[in-house]
């Protein structure tokens, strides 16, 4: 098991490959801690832990502020939770040489989906729209630190793009407002499910634990599906998560 509150879908715009600070060794020892996070004079956030490993948060203040489970059930963290959910999806994304998506590039439309599972290979799909020029960049963990299994990038159609517009307009992720309430359990093992997007000055962040692909959270299952499709290493119902 990776992280006990839920799955996370990344999307952002215009990552670049992002200098790697003092990183901890097991990225998923991290405790939550009141003193996780300092932010200094310029609101800029720094992850920190007690053994002095320290990264930037490359998440705005707040962007994680719901935790949404299988059936879009919704439960509001506490600062504490936000904090050390943020600082954990950062590093991830710094392992995986990902970089902030803010500020967006003019004239750009970006969206980054991070997959990160109980028992197989973390994954990031990012795609882009700079102009008239469509592009998607694949990520696949590899074995060894810092090493990747897949770092592919490839261009993509106009009408790649208007599927991912459609199946994004499927699952209101620019509009979704309305989550179910709460249920009495906590989540376990499963898949963090990260989509982030940025376009017209705009950025949200969607954090899914594990979407049931026949309930409420069904369009952002088939998004994050459609999003593997594209980038060449499809999975099977069995194995998405």
């Amino acid at each position: 098991m990776k992280w006990l509150s839920g799955g996370l879908l990344c999307v952002f715009a215009a990552c670049t490959a992002a200098h790697r600070p003092e990183l901890p060794a097991d990225p998923y020892a991290i405790e939550a801690d009141p003193r996780f996070v300092k932010t200094d004079r310029l609101g800029t956030r720094t992850c920190f832990t007690a053994t002095g490993s320290r990264w930037p948060d490359l998440l705005p203040r707040g962007a994680l502020a719901l935790n949404l489970g299988s059936f879009l059930e919704m439960d509001r963290r506490s600062q504490d939770s936000q904090d050390s959910s943020q600082c954990r999806c950062s590093l991830i994304l710094l392992l995986l040489n990902e970089a902030s998506m803010l500020p967006l590039a003019p004239d750009s439309e970006v969206y980054r989906f991070t997959w990160i599972p109980s028992f197989h290979a973390n994954r990031i799909i990012r795609v882009e729209r700079r102009g008239n020029v469509y592009s998607l960049h694949v990520k696949v963990e590899g074995n060894d630190e810092g090493a990747l299994a897949t770092d592919r990038r490839i261009l993509l159609t106009p009408t790649q793009w208007q599927a991912l517009q459609q199946r994004l307009e499927q699952a209101r992720f620019w509009s979704q407002v309305h989550f179910s309430s709460p249920l009495p359990y906590a989540y376990s093992d499963g898949a963090t499910w990260l989509f982030e997007g940025g376009r017209s000055g705009r950025y949200r962040a969607l954090d899914i634990h594990s979407p049931n692909r026949d309930g409420l959270a069904g369009p952002f299952y088939e998004l994050g599906a459609f999003l593997l499709e594209l980038s060449g290493i499809p999975m099977t119902e069995y194995t998405l998560y």
